[in-house]
């Protein structure tokens, strides 16, 4: 007869499962949301085939991106010490045995079996981001604008997967929007790092190859990136595509100011080192950003019943 499980060993067994957790980033899960956008667009989400497929296209990259963030933290576990934020991870904390970094590969083999079970192509994208993301883990995060270029990419990717996935034509127009906002995005997450650590009044070395006068820098050409990505919304509502595509063409002009807004305010935040996570993490728990995604669903709405 096997023993009985004691509190002890439950409280453990939870303690280690909320660490797993908080390991595999569950949190960061909201970026893999990029998939819905071209099918959502292209109105071929409500579809249920397509619903479905775009769902397995998610849990494939939520399956490989966890995968990947194992893999770093296991990585990155000596400089992860020593960073004023990142020693409370999980591995860097010594709260989970670094055992649990096997379920890395795991997952990638995971992630590559549902994207492989949807299509050969959606396989392909996502085994691309896969060695893409082991790549930045290895050597391009340590190459200054390589690094922000690459995680630009690993944004757009999954946009493009969900086009893939459902045979949605690609589009240009999203392609030169999302690199232009992902390219800001992504030197965003960069500044709110230095910003963090200038705001802990550390020495501690990023490993990243910027240097602290890179930052004003690097904040003009985010905030550049992040008016181009308007500038191109802005031309895409002015074209005849926008005119074949949408009943209401017009309406798409309030969306601009609302995305800029969004933009602006999240670059305020993080100059005034008030960010210190990931930006689209940090979107998902600030009211604003909230806000300003109702209003967004409330115009793409708005033709459905008029």
């Amino acid at each position: 007869m096997s023993a009985p499980v004691t509190p002890l060993s439950l409280k453990s067994t939870l303690r280690l499962i909320r660490e797993l957790l908080a390991a595999l980033r569950v949190h960061q899960w909201v970026k893999n949301l990029l998939v819905f956008v071209a099918p959502l667009l292209g109105d071929a989400l409500f579809e249920q085939q397509s619903f479905l497929r775009a769902t397995l296209v998610f849990l494939a990259f939520c399956a490989a991106a966890s995968g990947t963030y194992l893999i770093n933290d296991l990585l990155d576990l000596k400089s992860d010490r020593e960073h004023p934020r990142k020693r409370d991870r999980p591995f860097a904390s010594g709260r989970l045995p670094l055992a649990f970094a096997a379920f890395g590969p795991i997952l990638l083999i995971v992630g590559f079996g549902i994207a492989l079970y949807v299509s050969g192509a959606t396989a392909s994208i996502v085994g691309g981001y896969i060695v893409l993301s082991l790549s930045y883990s290895l050597l391009l995060k340590k190459r200054p604008l390589v690094d922000v270029f690459t995680l630009s990419l690993l944004y757009t990717v999954r946009i493009y997967a969900g086009q893939v996935a459902l045979d949605v034509d690609p589009s240009n127009w999203l392609v030169m929007y999302s690199g232009f906002l992902f390219l800001s995005l992504a030197i965003l997450k960069r500044v709110s790092e230095y910003q963090a650590i200038i705001k802990s009044k550390t020495a501690y070395e990023t490993g990243r190859g910027y240097r602290t006068t890179d930052m004003e820098v690097l904040k003009s050409m985010g905030v550049a990136s992040s008016f181009a990505s308007s500038l191109v919304l802005a031309l895409y509502i002015d074209s005849e595509s926008a005119a074949m595509t949408y009943k209401y063409p017009m309406l798409l002009w309030s969306v601009v100011p609302i995305l800029l807004f969004w933009q602006s305010r999240m670059w305020l935040a993080a100059t005034r080192g008030n960010m210190t996570d990931d930006p689209i993490v940090f979107a998902a728990s600030d009211w604003v950003s909230w806000l300003c995604l109702l209003f967004l669903l409330a115009i793409y709405a708005i033709p459905l019943y008029l």
